[in-house]
């Protein structure tokens, strides 16, 4: 089985002294700015908030993402179907 085949289904997170966070299992990047990145996973939608926040290294093909700057939060929301605008106005 191919290497990069093999990541996919797979989602890891490292985090050394809260200045470099290495992710696996990155399927897309929606957003990112200096205080958030945004990017969908195996497991949901990753945000990311901190601190002069850059996207170091991205490949998209093994779903690899290296980035460097303060990480002060992590959060998960789970993946669903985008509402329709009616849908979100009646929420």
């Amino acid at each position: 089985m191919p290497e990069q085949q093999k990541n996919l289904g797979k989602h890891e997170l490292r985090i050394s002294a809260r200045e470099k966070l290495t992710a696996s299992g990155i399927r897309q990047v929606d957003f990112f700015s200096d205080e958030l990145i945004t990017a969908q996973t195996e497991l949901g939608q990753l945000n990311i908030k901190g601190e002069s926040l850059h996207i170091e290294s991205l490949n998209s093909e093994t779903g690899d993402m290296l980035v460097v700057g303060k990480v002060t939060a992590l959060s998960y929301t789970e993946s669903s179907p985008a509402l329709s605008f009616f849908g979100r106005l009646f929420k």
